[in-house]
C-alpha cells in the first residue's frame, strides 16, 4: 500500500485596519472570493513582482548594457506588451 503525503500550508492569523472606504472596495473586488484568500493572492503577486525586479536590477548592474542593448530591448519589449495595461497604476 502506498504512502500518501498532504501538503499542509500553515496558516497565520494576521489582523489590519484599513479606513471603511477602502474595506468596502476590497470586499467588493473580492467577490465571491474569501478577502482573506483574495488578499492573500494580491499580496504574493506583489511579493513575486518586487523580488524578479531586485533580480533583474541585480542582473542589468552585473551586465552593463550598452545604450544600443537598450533601445533594442525596450522596443521589443513595447512590441510584446503592445496592448497590456497590467502594472499600470
Amino acid at each position: 500500500m502506498g504512502v500518501c503525503y498532504a501538503y499542509v500550508m500553515t496558516i497565520r492569523r494576521i489582523t489590519i485596519s484599513v479606513p471603511e472606504q477602502t474595506a468596502g472596495r476590497i470586499k467588493k473586488a473580492a467577490g465571491n472570493q474569501p478577502v482573506s484568500a483574495w488578499l492573500t493572492e494580491l499580496i504574493d503577486e506583489h511579493l513575486n513582482d518586487k523580488e524578479l525586479e531586485k533580480q533583474w536590477q541585480d542582473f542589468y548592474r552585473d551586465v552593463h548594457p550598452q545604450r544600443d542593448d537598450i533601445r533594442r530591448a525596450e522596443a521589443k519589449f513595447k512590441r510584446l506588451t503592445r496592448g497590456s495595461r497590467r502594472g499600470a497604476a
